[in-house]
């Protein structure tokens, strides 16, 4: 008889993995062993993934997705749940941001939190491509995210925003519009401070990507950092977090201050985005 096993997305997609990677198993008249001796794991570990019991690791998959010949397809399935929001690091992630006292973030990228709903779809439909999963799913996650700014007692926001984050242009200039006077709006808030990194002042500055540093309600701080060859990761490591930490502040004192940031951003407004030209409502 089939294990019953409890059936909610993450589960569903981990039981699509293991079965994807039964059925390649099979098709070669391989057993469980045979698999494990090629990927220097044992039968057991082979048994947990196909039950769906235990995710391996992406490295690990990539193995298994070789010597199977699978040809990339065990390994697309195991992409595709690190990037969908029902996975546990993006809840994970969730969970920090809404608990968070403070949030101290980086990035070359709009931040998710401060993004429009049509910002954020176009963004997310542009990705899938890439990164698969549902787009429903995504779109729900994202709006969990933007609410943890908009609680009654929401957590202190610093940003410090590449100046090539104005000029990625995501669902055309009317949404580009709408999304930079948006941040423009929100940066009036109270616990939200938003500074622009010129590109006159950013070189000889790495690019750090996205960093995200956070202070929890007892006071230790946490990171998280999309990091290059990975979907990102969770740092609590002290030393690594207090980096990151001074990054930031690096990062800040060479930025505008508020409202020459909210200057630079509107004259990106009209010199790129202007309404005169795309016959979009000027506010």
């Amino acid at each position: 008889m089939p294990e019953n096993r409890p059936f909610d997305s993450f589960q569903r997609r981990a039981n699509e993995l293991g079965d994807a990677i039964r059925s390649h198993r099979l098709a070669k008249v391989w057993l469980q062993r045979h698999l494990g001796k090629a990927v220097a794991l044992d039968n057991t570990a082979i048994s947990h993934f196909e039950r769906g019991t235990h995710v391996p690791r992406r490295d690990v998959t990539l193995r298994i997705d070789q010597a199977l010949g699978a040809g990339g397809a065990i390994f697309k399935l195991r992409d595709e749940m690190d990037d969908n929001p029902d996975s546990p690091r993006w809840q994970k992630f969730l969970s920090s941001q809404s608990g968070a006292r403070t949030i101290y973030h980086v990035s070359n990228i709009m931040p998710a939190v401060l993004e429009t709903p049509e910002h954020t779809r176009a963004a997310l439909e542009r990705g899938l491509e890439f990164y698969g999963g549902s787009l429903e799913d995504k779109l729900a996650y994202r709006a969990e995210l933007r609410s943890t700014l908009l609680t009654p007692d929401p957590p202190r926001f610093g940003c410090v925003l590449w100046e090539s984050a104005l000029h990625i242009v995501t669902g055309g200039p009317q949404v580009m519009r709408a999304q930079l006077l948006h941040v423009i709006e929100r940066s009036h808030e109270a616990h939200i401070d938003v500074r622009i990194l010129r590109f006159a002042d950013s070189a000889g500055l790495p690019d750090a990507g996205t960093a995200v540093v956070w202070t929890r309600p007892n006071g230790s701080m946490r990171a998280w950092r999309d990091e290059s060859g990975s979907p990102g990761v969770f740092i609590s490591d002290k030393k690594r977090v207090s980096n990151l930490a001074l990054f930031y502040d690096q990062l800040r004192s060479r930025a505008l201050d508020q409202e020459e940031s909210r200057a630079l951003i509107r004259k990106t407004v009209e010199d790129l985005y202007p309404c005169r030209l795309h016959t979009l409502p000027c506010p």
